[in-house]
């Protein structure tokens, strides 16, 4: 029987946390043949030595240094499944979740990537993670509630689920290397939709999450650069020239608003992270162009098949 699925986790001091995370897959169930990557991004807490003595059949990669979510392709790269499940360590799966994802990419030849429904582990009624949203001005969110119900839907990208590996070796990797962490998801989400392809909401698969433990070891203020430096990249790596121009002004404002709000704030340090990422990406216009140059390339339609997964809708809800 030829393996179906490759978990791939990526793990960063995870402790138990990742421990309970490889336990909770072991135990699923389902028809299909799976097995187990565990990235270790360079921890210090014995995790990795943890899984290694308790799980043998789990294959760790241990890392000398943080990638980020680089980390997925030193996993990837030796997966001869046919979909990889990427994921953190904070999370514990409820048994039937794969075989919905599976079935549904199995069914849909069209859809790239399918992602479950996150739930609160300490909080069972309450959602974690209900889809996305995406606007013009290149700022994203996640939904933490049922605005999007209960049947599979389609969304603009999602940084977790079950991916058809033949696409990953389209482009030679899952998220885009350079980008280390945030923001890396709208980046897979638009690549994606460049192809013609979709991804997929599926309410049914359900993961119970216990929260981010790489956002709670990184200041606030430097993911606030990472995320405004990788939105801004893929911006302009994705749009055609034409919209690029036509979006450049709503794109700038609403990073100035943002400046804004953060200096009447007086958060000082999240408004300079903001200005940071905006030089960063003038300071390195030449290589983000040599990127857009090889991603336009992969293009099989034109932005009117992106436009229709944008919406202002949600932008100014809690910001």
């Amino acid at each position: 029987m030829k393996t179906k699925v490759s978990f791939v986790i990526i793990s960063l001091n995870g402790g138990k946390i990742v421990v309970n995370a490889v336990k909770s897959i072991k135990k699923l169930k389902t028809k299909y043949k799976f097995d187990i990557f565990l990235v270790d991004n360079a921890s210090e807490d014995g995790s990795a030595k943890e899984i290694e003595k308790r799980f043998k059949e789990v294959k760790i990669i241990k890392l000398k240094k943080n990638i980020g979510t680089a980390a997925y392709d030193q996993a990837i790269k030796y997966s001869k499944a046919e979909y990889i499940f990427f994921t953190g360590g904070d999370i514990v799966v409820k048994r039937d979740m794969l075989d919905k994802l599976v079935n549904f990419l199995d069914r849909n030849k069209d859809v790239i990537q399918a992602a479950p429904k996150y739930i609160k582990y300490h909080n069972r009624k309450k959602t974690d993670l209900g889809g996305t949203w995406l606007s013009r001005s290149f700022y994203s969110g996640t939904f933490k509630d049922e605005t999007l119900g209960n049947k599979n839907c389609q969304i603009p990208y999602i940084g977790t689920g079950l991916i058809r590996k033949d696409f990953i070796k389209k482009f030679g990797y899952l998220f885009d290397n350079d980008y280390f962490f945030y923001g890396e998801d709208v980046d897979l989400g638009m690549r994606i939709r460049l192809l013609g392809k979709k991804v997929y909401y599926i309410p049914s698969s359900i993961v119970y999450h216990l929260g981010s433990v790489s956002r709670k070891i990184h200041k606030s203020s430097y993911l606030t650069f990472l995320m405004e430096r990788n939105l801004i990249r893929t911006f302009l790596t994705t749009l055609s020239v034409k919209n690029i121009i036509l979006l450049e002004p709503y794109v700038f404002l609403m990073r100035v608003a943002a400046i804004a709000k953060d200096l009447l704030k007086l958060n000082l340090m999240e408004a300079f992270a903001r200005i940071k990422a905006i030089f960063w990406v003038l300071f390195n216009f030449n290589s983000i162009m040599k990127k857009r140059k090889i991603i336009q390339k992969m293009r099989k339609v034109d932005d009117k098949a992106l436009f229709k997964f944008f919406s202002e809708k949600y932008l100014f809800r809690g910001r």
